[in-house]
């Protein structure tokens, strides 16, 4: 049963018949196709004989009987018109997918911090105690299959999905990602849900996987090696490298649990993390990477703000600061202020456009560069997110993306340019690139030139789940999460019109991406402390540059051909000798 190429009629229990269009169509996975009819997601099993063969309707009626906020559990069954049971129905939830928490840049730019990842945290203990509650095992509960809503009431909350792949009752539990198995167990039960929320919950705290890391005596990238002989990041002698968080943020009493889980093999039920505490393990000392080469690089200091600090810098030149200040890096000048962190500024024609998403909404505005007057501008069509090209911004809707543009005609107003059609539900939008999963087939969606947009078949993403994306003129670099729970990165190269490409990919530690894509086609990147690596993808060149001033916590952004960045609240530009 598929309707990737027409319009079907299906059945919801309890709800009455639907019709599921091709443009409802989210992605597919976890053994089925999901689309979206408004508020409601509607999963559709490849295989039209599962449900009957694997009797899974009782399943899910069993699983619709779990209620709890932070879990997404089947609400009914979908039969197609001839009473076929062919998937069920479930709420659709709107938040980030969990590895984007992981990353510096998006706690950042999200104003996401300790005590955030700290009730995060907790509300994963409650639903995974409520599954066992139910005599549910999670099994698979990799961090694919959490999002977090950031815009809880009380702050964070998590939402647990791929409730369907749960074992209760006479349906075991069939599928695992390798990066939170067990090793050490066979089977599933409830521990085995412990440790791998406590792989998860670890990431949350500290951006990287407890087995992860660089150890001497273990090749690079051999997971399952370490886990399996339990060579965490707390054994002697790993090295990890400044984006790495501070493990002593971590509540003392989950800390030690921790240490005894990954380390030592202890199995145990976690203490909540808001149990505080000094930690007992005395040995935490985390070994960062550092090079003693001499330095070759020149660091200017380009603005510090008293009191505040520097959270995203645009390539207008604009500072966004945690106070929600915009900041003009030039002139010194505050310029606005917003009250989200999920903005975009462009400079325009005398002054700067404003984009702010939140409350549900997208608001723009207009500040005069002279009289520093801000204006609010009302958008003719309905915008649900602004993604950002360069010093271009571009509006979401439900027919595709399209080039805001502005211009000022004795007052100042905003209009669409030439919209190009988009899987809107199907597609994930990051800087400068969207990524459209169209029924199993990865596309790119890239901006380029002055009025043009490519849509590229990328088959190296098919199957992937991508955390971060950033692109420039002719360069798209992507991490994403393959099915076995690897991060890899990808590096599209295109040729000037976008026809063609080539690509490389490399295995990472974690979703964090650092890099600057600068206007000219050069690229900025750093992956290990003391290594900045300089390249230019038209001609192949690549230059490594040592220098002891380089670490993993420089957040890279770029003005103009400038590289610039963010560190402990201050912006600096980096340059040669």
């Amino acid at each position: 049963m598929s309707v990737r190429k027409r319009v079907t009629d299906v059945v919801l229990e309890g709800r009455g018949k639907v019709t599921v269009r091709p443009g409802d169509y989210v992605a597919t996975g976890g053994e089925g196709e999901i689309y979206r009819i408004n508020n409601t997601v509607i999963k559709i099993y490849s295989d039209p004989q599962k449900m009957k063969r694997q009797n899974f309707s009782e399943k899910i009626k069993i699983l619709s009987n779990i209620k709890h906020p932070y879990i997404v559990a089947p609400k009914g069954i979908v039969t197609e018109h001839k009473g076929v049971p062919i998937g069920f129905y479930m709420s659709f939830i709107s938040g980030e997918p969990l590895p984007r928490v992981f990353t510096n840049d998006f706690r950042i730019r999200e104003g996401f911090t300790d005590k955030d990842a700290i009730a995060l945290v907790a509300r994963m203990q409650e639903a995974v105690r409520a599954a066992h509650d139910h005599r549910a095992i999670m099994a698979d509960a990799n961090e694919l299959n959490w999002i977090a809503v950031l815009a809880g009431k009380n702050g964070p909350e998590p939402r647990v999905i791929d409730v369907d792949s749960w074992a209760i009752g006479n349906w075991p539990a069939q599928v695992l990602m390798p990066s939170i198995k067990d090793w050490h167990t066979k089977g599933f039960n409830e521990l085995t849900d412990w440790f791998a929320w406590g792989v998860v919950s670890f990431q949350v705290f500290t951006g990287i996987h407890p087995y992860k890391g660089t150890l001497t005596s273990f090749a690079p990238g051999d997971l399952e090696g370490r886990m399996k002989a339990n060579a965490s990041v707390f054994r002697k002698g790993v090295r990890l490298n400044r984006a790495v968080r501070d493990f002593s943020k971590i509540p003392g009493p989950l800390l030690d649990w921790y240490v005894e889980t990954f380390e030592r093999g202890t199995r145990a039920i976690p203490p909540s993390p808001f149990v505080t505490g000094a930690a007992k393990a005395p040995a935490l000392q985390v070994v960062r990477m550092v090079t003693t080469k001499s330095g070759s690089l020149v660091y200017d200091l380009l603005y510090r703000k008293v009191g505040d600090r520097a959270i995203q810098i645009f390539p207008c030149g604009v500072v966004l600061f945690a106070s929600g200040s915009l900041v003009n890096l030039w002139s010194k000048r505050e310029i606005a202020s917003v009250k989200y962190f999920s903005c975009e500024v462009a400079r325009v024609e005398d002054g700067w456009l404003i984009a702010e998403r939140g409350n549900g909404g997208v608001k723009f505005s207009y500040v005069n560069e002279h009289s520093l007057i801000e204006t609010e501008l009302v958008p003719q069509l309905k915008i649900t997110k602004v993604m950002r090209y360069e010093n271009r911004l571009f509006a979401i809707t439900d027919e595709g993306v399209a080039e805001i543009v502005f211009r000022n005609l004795g007052k100042p107003i905003i209009s669409f340019g030439h919209t190009w059609r988009a899987m809107v539900n199907a597609t994930k939008w990051f800087h400068g690139v969207g990524i459209q999963d169209a029924m199993g087939a990865a596309y790119l969606i890239l901006p380029f030139g002055e009025k043009e947009c490519a849509h590229v078949r990328v088959r190296e993403l098919d199957g992937c789940r991508p955390v971060s994306a950033r692109a420039g003129e002719r360069i798209v670099s992507i991490i994403a999460a393959e099915k076995k729970g690897k991060y890899q990165k990808f590096e599209f190269y295109f040729d000037d019109r976008y026809t063609t490409y080539s690509v490389l990919k490399t295995d990472v530690d974690t979703p964090e991406m650092n890099i600057a894509i600068l206007p000219k086609g050069v690229c900025a990147t750093i992956i290990d402390d003391g290594e900045l690596v300089i390249s230019v993808p038209r001609t192949g060149v690549v230059n490594t540059v040592s220098d002891k001033g380089i670490t993993s916590d420089m957040m890279l952004s770029c003005v103009g051909d400038k590289v610039v960045y963010t560190k402990d609240g201050e912006v600096w530009w980096v340059h040669m000798k």
